[in-house]
């Protein structure tokens, strides 16, 4: 899973974007897992098995990290 999200992350970065929010979604539903543990296990196997280099995947998930309300 890990290569495929790896590729449609380098040749669709916003279809994957969108797609990484659903993911977030769907696990926060049916397991009430955080969206930023989610976005760990991720990149944790990203890490291991895609070609992106740490630069791009700590830029491309710092766009994806949750962020607090600060109204």
């Amino acid at each position: 899973m890990a290569k495929m999200l790896d590729w449609y992350i380098r040749h669709f970065p916003s279809d994957a974007y969108s797609t990484i929010g659903e993911i977030q979604r769907q696990t926060h539903t049916t397991w009430n897992a955080p969206a930023a543990d989610t976005l760990s296990a991720l990149r944790s196997a990203l890490s291991l098995d895609g070609k992106l280099t740490e630069q791009q995947r700590q830029t491309y998930f710092a766009l994806l990290e949750p962020h607090e309300n600060t109204d």
